[in-house]
């Protein structure tokens, strides 16, 4: 039984694939302007032929649900893919009692929320349902025009194929299926053990009611639409009728075709009936049909699907039984990508140390029928990341003004960007991102509605790899340069020593020290990078050891740092003891990492020699 159900989270469901000989056929154009869609016709991806075994390139119940032949003797319950539904719906209580079936009078012109339910017994046996299940396609090659209000070139449809089988047939069926847009569920049962629906109905709902009498001998389709009021009979317009002699019935158009089998045939699932084989059918004990949805009401999607029995054929007839599951046709997607744009995206800020990127969101509605109350979430925001929507562009109706930027608050909140998104219509979002990350892999999801107002369930979400994020990765440039320079040496016009005064002299002789010599050097540490912070890990000079300052170096982007500082050598170069000729020498070396890439960086080492007689050996003995 099912129980009240929260929003859920639809995967996309892929297009059908017809098979090549479909492929072939749809080109002919013979065949496009039949425009037939649901009976058994080359142009259709299903076998509607009264049997659930696929015996043709098309389609049919068994391989719908990955279920090959041969059949084995212990058979299984499908389990159900995108686009499709399989509800088993067979008698599991003690006393042949069932989870699901009508209590009290319940109609097809009712509101949903009057309908109830309890689990007990379905009577008469004719009018229990032990299996329901539900196919959707999109079928290409329509030609334009095929019906009023259709596109004027080529396009596809929405067909679905549906069925049930009963567990006996010792009498008429008179079944129904209803499609409905939105989720349609069971609420736990209460007093008594009666339990109501959750959902309601849409205009658009779909009700299919076909009728085999007489052994199969006559049969009748009729197809109503929901319209709430003013309709054939009330919330009910009819859409479609047609009637025939035999076990197949179609309409004129070929919109809507309904068949049973007329002898025994296998089930590709676990059944049993009421007299007979298990896991055989019986006569006019398996029932499928197929609509042409979009020629019948237009481009829609459905949430949820239900078979149903009734008393007679009348659609204010009191309904037996039912058997309810997701048919979740609505389909929403997203797809995210960074942008690179010079001078845009990537933009680092080596004040604040962050990066902007530029991103671009596709939210494309690849179902049938329109999406309402779409609305966007940024997954990966947080006090370090901020993203802002900076446009909205495309298909979507009531986009909201963007102004200087709609600032998504945190990563749990949805950001409205449409109304409306109608079916196979694409919008774009782009946004502009300031993070602490290079690169952000990002991530998004969208929800939206089957219903104007409705749950926004359908959902969506596109994580970024690493890969595609790198997109967007920020390039960082790493570089060191030394220079040193005697105090009272000016450098020159290309090499300058920054620190230079005039009078300043390279080496004095220490009073306090029986006057040995000081030697008085400038050394400058320099980023050679505009894009990026240098942390500097060692700079060291021969002679007076390390230069870094107590708590370490980093250096702006093409920052430099200056260290003024005399010492007392050891000794003169080469041991000298001619006062005119005496040099001292010293080397300084250092190495760092870019802050943000890592990436090491050694500088050329440099030297500064420092004459203790300036002008010598020209000066006077």
């Amino acid at each position: 039984m099912a129980i009240e159900k929260e929003p859920r989270k639809r995967a996309n469901w892929p297009v059908a694939a017809l098979g090549t000989a479909l492929g072939a056929v749809i080109g002919a154009s013979a065949l496009l302007s039949t425009a037939l869609a649901v009976h058994e016709q080359p142009a259709s991806p299903f076998e509607l032929d009264g049997d659930p075994t696929k015996t043709t390139s098309d389609d049919d119940w068994n391989n719908v649900f990955n279920l090959p032949t041969p059949y084995p003797t212990t058979r299984g319950t499908p389990v159900a893919g995108d686009g499709e539904t399989f509800v088993a719906d067979g008698a599991t209580l003690a006393g042949g009692k069932e989870l699901s079936a009508w209590q009290g009078s319940n109609k097809d012109i009712d509101l949903i929320g009057t309908w109830e339910y309890k689990a007990s017994k379905v009577t008469p046996d004719k009018d229990n349902i032990t299996n329901a299940y539900a196919k959707a396609y999109e079928v290409p090659g329509f030609p334009g025009g095929d019906f009023p209000n259709h596109p004027a070139g080529t396009h596809s449809h929405l067909v679905i194929y549906f069925g049930a089988d009963r567990f006996a047939n010792n009498g008429d069926a008179a079944l129904g299926f209803w499609f409905f847009k939105s989720n349609v569920g069971l609420k736990a049962p209460g007093a008594g053990g009666v339990g109501t629906f959750s959902g309601e109905h849409e205009e658009g709902d779909i009700l299919v009611q076909v009728d085999f009498v007489s052994g199969g001998s006559s049969s009748e389709v009729q197809i109503f639409k929901w319209v709430g009021s003013g309709g054939d009979f009330g919330a009910l317009e009819e859409i479609k009728f047609d009637s025939s002699n035999g076990a197949e019935v179609c309409t004129d158009d070929d919109t809507a075709c309904a068949i049973t089998n007329e002898s025994t045939q296998p089930s590709p699932w676990a059944y049993t009936p009421k007299s007979g084989t298990n896991n055989n059918f019986p006569n006019e004990s398996f029932f499928e049909a197929g609509i042409d949805v979009t020629a019948l009401v237009g481009e829609v999607c459905f949430s949820s699907f239900m078979a149903e029995t009734r008393s007679s054929h009348s659609e204010t007839a009191e309904l037996k039984d039912f058997a309810l599951g997701d048919f979740d046709l609505c389909s929403v997607d997203v797809e995210k990508v960074c942008n690179a744009e010079a001078g845009v995206s990537p933009v680092f800020d080596p004040d604040d140390e962050t990066f902007q990127t530029k991103h671009t969101v596709t939210i494309t509605n690849d179902g049938f029928g329109t999406l309402y109350d779409v609305a966007l979430r940024d997954d990966k925001v947080d006090t370090d990341k901020v993203c802002s929507i900076t446009a909205i562009t495309g298909d979507g109706v009531g986009t909201p003004t963007v102004g200087t930027g709609i600032l998504f608050p945190d990563n749990e909140t949805f950001v409205a960007v449409a109304d409306r998104l109608d079916a196979h219509d694409s919008m774009t979002i782009t946004m502009l991102c300031i993070t602490d990350v290079n690169a952000f892999v990002n991530g998004v999801t969208v929800e939206s509605s089957a219903t104007d107002g409705g749950d926004t369930d359908v959902v969506d979400t596109d994580l970024e790899t690493q890969a595609q994020a790198n997109v967007c990765l920020a390039e960082f440039d790493t570089g060191l340069k030394l220079t040193k320079f005697c105090q009272g040496d000016p450098g020159t016009n290309e090499n300058p020593n920054t620190e230079f005064e005039p009078g300043d002299d390279s080496v004095v002789l220490d009073p306090n020290n029986g006057f040995a010599p000081q030697v008085c050097v400038d050394v400058t540490i320099s980023s050679t990078t505009s894009n990026q912070k240098m942390v500097i890990d060692s700079w060291d000079d021969d002679q007076m050891g390390s230069l870094l300052p107590a708590g370490g170096l980093t250096l702006d982007p093409l920052g430099s740092y200056v260290v003024s500082r005399c010492y007392t050598p050891t000794a003169p170069d080469n041991d000298e003891t001619e006062p005119g000729l005496v040099t001292y020498t010293d080397t300084v070396t250092a190495s760092g990492h870019g802050k943000q890439n890592n990436a090491t960086a050694n500088a050329l080492p440099a030297s500064a020699t420092c004459k203790l007689c300036p002008t010598c050996p020209d000066c006077d003995p």
